[in-house]
């Protein structure tokens, strides 16, 4: 899998290919960007990876 920094230098090496301006929040954009993108993929990961939900019904309450 390509790691986190990997992906964010190319996506500036595409930025100033572009000819865009890569000020400070520019950056921070794209290192937030990539961050949630990463974080959903793995939660997404996790939800596919977990066993299905098995309800059950509740147990009545004693009567006493």
């Amino acid at each position: 899998m390509i790691d986190r920094q990997r992906i964010e230098m190319t996506l500036l090496q595409i930025a100033r290919q572009n000819g865009e301006l890569l000020d400070r929040h520019t950056l921070y954009a794209i290192r937030t960007g990539v961050a949630q993108a990463l974080q959903a993929k793995e939660r997404h990961q996790q939800r596919m990876s977990s066993p299905d939900y098995q309800w059950k019904k509740r147990v009545p309450l004693r009567n006493s």
